[in-house]
């Protein structure tokens, strides 16, 4: 990619530095320049041409040509004139036959190498090169424009070649030194290609082209820190630079310093307001910074243009969802499923976003509609079961889960999801064997260790091997305060009521407000006769009843135990 841009750079200044010079030679032609009125009509033209006004410009040089037919200078006026305007097949036209009637008139040669330069017509724009040399050895334009095309061609060491020639006759040549620097950036020798660069800025202290590259060549070498004082230096010559705005944007992305990345691409929307792609780069960033509200703003801008883009609107969904404007978030994912109706993670993402909103019916419908075009997927057959079970329809959820079994036997959470069904209707033996296969299959699933040993736990059974479970799985999550309570909970079973209180209480301040954890610490502090304690935990346990069935009636009675 960025030996792509050295490239693309070195055309466009040959390009953009030459046609300036190519029209003043025009005006330096003095026996091609026209007389009497025509001359008149052309001064009117080329005011018109100094302040954009093409088509009054075109119209002048018309009615001069009028005055005098065979002026090349006139055409040649012309020719540039269309070329502006977009009419380069006109611009073609007039440029051959100005050399017919003139082949030795290096403007209208120069013009029209530029026109084949321009559409790929590479050899006819070498034919045209050596003309203008065959008149003018030491041309140096058209020495230039050579060692371009050569060198877009990978013919490098001919272009080579071109540029060296205009060095020994003109050492300070900028152009020459920097299209030596591109050329070797190209074949790999960026030392060398540095040397060409600083060269260059060494005679022009202010080429900020001459930084840019610099600062890619950094980028190769991995020298990050170069590379941003590079890029700085060719915005502070040139603040309209935005290809270095980009990649010291990008390189800002790469160091994770979204901030300063935020503010270049800010800047160059600010030159390229109608950029999409740039709003669609801020809107990420944005997103990435948790800037959500402006990451909205970006993506929408992004969107008007761009409407049938699924990653930008999809993004803007997310957007939306992290703020609370959860209903926006649907309406933007069910307009992507418009346009793309088989869009896998947008359904799975609405499924989720219904869940979340406890809209369960209309999070089974989606699921349902998946599997009519996605069947082998075990990931929406699960979904579609934990919904079911959320909805306490056990026996259809049951069915789904025995039934996708059949296909994708060891699937760790199809199995574990079926133990927890199981659990919630009483087949305690069943849902032993389905969480021994989900250890068996994947040894690390924390919960299949944590809800196995709890389990045993609640049985007062096998603690040693439930002890043991659940160690392991606060190995595998050392942060998790239910795991944590698990254990705890497991030493209140083996008599182990101080390492039980301290456990329990550490695992109050991982999971803030939880009804079960209230409730074992209330049993620990019963058991050692600190009913104060234990009455202060069950109350804060009933505070929270409603996320724990069967919790309030189970939890009063110890309460009035108490008493």
């Amino acid at each position: 990619m960025i030996q792509k841009i050295f490239l693309v750079a070195l055309l466009f200044f040959s390009l953009a530095s030459c046609a300036s010079q190519q029209m003043q030679q025009i005006k330096t032609h003095e026996d091609a320049m026209p007389s009497g009125d025509a001359y008149y009509l052309s001064i009117l033209g080329y005011e018109a041409e100094k302040e954009g006004r093409w088509e009054d410009a075109l119209e002048y040089y018309r009615q001069a040509l009028k005055t005098d037919p065979s002026s090349a200078y006139l055409k040649t006026q012309m020719g540039y004139i269309l070329l502006r305007t977009g009419k380069v097949t006109d611009s073609i036209q007039l440029g051959e036959d100005i050399i017919r009637e003139h082949p030795g008139y290096l403007p209208a040669l120069l013009l029209l190498g530029e026109l084949y330069n321009s559409q790929r017509r590479a050899d006819d724009a070498l034919r045209i090169y050596e003309k203008i040399l065959a008149i003018d050895p030491e041309h140096q334009e058209a020495m230039l424009f050579i060692s371009g095309i050569y060198a877009f061609q990978k013919e490098y060491d001919k272009a080579v070649d071109f540029l060296e020639k205009i060095l020994i006759k003109h050492p300070d040549n900028i152009l020459a030194l920097y299209y030596l620097g591109s050329i070797n950036t190209e074949k790999g020798d960026v030392d060398k290609a540095a040397e060409y660069f600083l060269a260059a800025i060494n005679l022009k202290p202010n080429f900020d082209a001459a930084y840019l590259s610099l600062g890619l060549i950094s980028e190769i070498k991995k020298d990050n820190v170069k590379a941003e004082e590079y890029y700085s230096r060719a915005i502070a010559f040139n603040p309209h630079n935005l290809q270095a705005r980009d990649r010291l944007a990008q390189l800002y992305v790469r160091q994770k310093e979204t901030d300063k990345a935020i503010k270049q691409f800010q800047k160059i929307s600010i030159h390229m307001p109608a950029n999409i792609d740039i709003h669609t780069r801020l809107g990420f960033l944005y997103f990435e910074d948790n800037q959500f509200g402006k990451a909205i703003e970006e993506f929408r801008i992004a969107l008007e243009s761009r409407p049938d883009t699924p990653s930008i609107r999809y993004y803007l969904a997310i957007a939306l969802e992290q703020i609370g404007r959860t209903d926006e978030a649907i309406y933007e994912l069910k307009k992507i499923l418009l346009h793309d109706p088989k869009n896998l993670s947008v359904f799975l993402h609405l499924g989720y976003l219904f869940s979340k909103l406890k809209r369960d019916d209309e999070a089974v419908a989606i699921y349902e509609e998946i599997l009519t075009f996605e069947k082998n997927n075990a990931e929406v057959y699960l979904y579609l079961a934990v919904t079911l079970i959320q909805k306490k329809e056990f026996k259809k959820a049951e069915a789904l889960l025995r039934d996708t079994l059949t296909r994708f036997s060891d699937h760790d959470d199809l199995n574990f999801n079926l133990a927890i069904l199981l659990e919630k209707t009483g087949r305690y033996d069943e849902m032993v064997i389905h969480l021994k296969k989900v250890i068996e299959v994947n040894p690390k699933h924390a919960d299949a260790l944590n809800y196995l040993g709890y389990s045993y736990a609640e049985k007062g059974v096998h603690l040693e091997e439930a002890l043991s479970l659940i160690k392991r799985a606060l190995d595998l999550k050392p942060d998790s305060g239910y795991i944590m309570d698990s254990l705890g909970w497991i030493y209140f079973k083996m008599g182990r009521n101080d390492e039980a209180l301290k456990t329990l209480l550490k695992a109050s301040e991982l999971v803030k407000e939880d009804p079960v954890i209230f409730e074992h610490l209330g049993d620990t502090y019963s058991s050692q006769g600190i009913k104060d304690k234990a009455r202060e935990y069950y109350l804060k346990s009933l505070a929270q009843d409603e996320k724990e069935e069967g919790l309030k009636e189970r939890v009063q009675q110890k309460l009035r135990d108490l008493q």
